[in-house]
């Protein structure tokens, strides 16, 4: 059984990495959005306290520099690739180094075939027009390269064989498809032959065969203004079939876990001020409706130019077998994924806790206890069941959630025997050695 001990995780205090977030599917952040990143003060011992709250690892410095455009964790647990602006890495978490991919810097998101084999989106070559892709094995130091006549390759994702990679990428009328790359053969196909949507967000589940879709949305657009949830939506079909399974609002993508039960959602929350955040257990409820109204008043005299509020990244789960859907709130993030190597762990990119938005970082979170509480129909700390949008109170986003009535107790919990936490890196950086380049 997964006990408390499990709320003294330690951060992995690894470095302070230099970099900026170029990850326009989630950021394009204007000049005052900049401003107020850059200003904002980086408290380690608070961050250090509210990971351990909600049970919380973190990959990187607290208070570094943490502007990673993507992340992804190899299957066996120890291998964390990370992109920063000018280069992409590899961490190996037990054996404490880092080495530098001999790449130019990704266009996309990778995609892990195994703990050797990694596929990277490339832009065109000098004077060349075709986009790569990059098969890499670490082990061997080579690469097998296939150019592909599609623009802004994203979205990789395992087809469940070594030498096959699924991916999205713009057609030549400029819509994000779904496309199958086989290395072997060298060839690229149209892939799911229904899926005849355009597509925003793309992931796929190969010990399932489901693939999920969003529908096109800009989060954030060039003026920092956020996309409304309300427009959100994303669905999941069998991938031999096209059979629908599944059909979310409020959700712009979805991650199916490798069981089946359980789906991870990403969303937008409710509006905050990005002006005097405060932690749960900072202020009395009368302390922070006073401070609420004084924040209000402030900004109702401030310019246009001013953003006065912003929508924090949420992550929902839904339960296949209870169908109930419960949304984290003490914590904020986004680029979910499900850490392979020990069931019902997740990674995302963390944005935030308790309604104060907080210096970037990959984090690393058990949600055993938390899935297995929501199963007995308890609902755990820092979660709180999904409501449509009509069935929404008043309660704002920075605000510790009320108490809710409990749900029938389903019939069973998640099963999953306990295993050893994660290893806890700290890495000198370390280069990586020459490859051979297979066309």
């Amino acid at each position: 059984m997964r006990t408390l001990r499990r709320l003294a995780v330690s951060s992995f205090g690894l470095l302070a990495l230099v970099a900026c977030d170029r990850d326009a599917m989630y950021e394009q952040n204007t000049f005052s959005q900049n401003v107020y990143e850059a200003y904002d003060e980086c408290d380690d011992a608070e961050i250090r306290f509210l990971s351990a709250k909600h049970n919380i690892q973190t990959a990187f410095d607290n208070c570094g520099s943490n502007g990673f455009a993507h992340f992804a964790w190899a299957p066996d647990g120890v291998q964390l690739y990370f992109q920063l602006p000018a280069a992409a890495h590899i961490m190996n978490a037990q054996e404490k180094t880092i080495g530098t991919m001999p790449l130019t810097s990704p266009v996309g998101a990778v995609a892990w075939l195994s703990r050797e084999l990694l596929v990277l989106p490339l832009a065109p070559e000098k004077d060349a027009k075709e986009h790569r892709l990059v098969l890499f094995d670490r082990v061997q130091a080579t690469m097998n390269t296939i150019k592909i006549p599609m623009s802004e390759p994203d979205d990789l994702m395992p087809a469940g064989k070594l030498d096959q990679v699924y991916f999205t990428a713009l057609d030549e009328n400029g819509e994000r498809r779904a496309y199958l790359a086989n290395f072997t053969t060298s060839e690229v196909t149209r892939a799911f032959p229904w899926l005849t949507d355009p597509i925003g967000s793309f992931t796929y589940d190969a010990t399932q065969d489901l693939v999920t879709w969003g529908a096109p949305v800009v989060l954030k657009d060039k003026d920092g203004k956020q996309a409304d949830p309300k427009t959100f939506s994303v669905k999941i079909a069998k991938g031999a079939t096209g059979e629908l399974v599944h059909s979310f609002e409020d959700a712009h993508r979805a991650v199916v876990h490798a069981k089946g039960r359980y789906i991870a959602l990403e969303s937008l929350g409710e509006p905050i001020s990005p002006f005097d955040q405060r932690a749960w257990d900072e202020l009395s409820p009368e302390a922070r409706e006073r401070e609420q109204r004084r924040t209000d008043e402030w900004l109702a005299k401030q310019p246009d130019w001013v953003i006065k509020y912003v929508r924090p990244p949420v992550i929902d789960i839904y339960d296949n077998e209870t169908k109930e859907r419960y949304r984290f709130v003490g914590f904020y993030g986004d680029k979910f994924q499900w850490y392979a190597a020990v069931d019902f762990y997740a990674s995302f990119v963390l944005w935030g806790m308790e309604g104060k938005q907080l210096n970037k970082n990959v984090a690393l979170t058990d949600l055993f206890e938390r899935l297995r509480m929501a199963a007995k129909g308890e609902i755990g700390y820092g979660v709180a069941r999904w409501l449509p949008f009509d069935q929404r109170g008043d309660t704002k986003t920075g605000e510790a959630p009320a108490a809710q009535e409990v749900p029938a107790v389903p019939a069973t919990a998640p099963t999953a025997e306990p295993t050893a936490a994660p290893p806890a890196p700290a890495a000198p950086a370390v280069e990586a050695p020459a490859v051979e380049e297979k066309k």
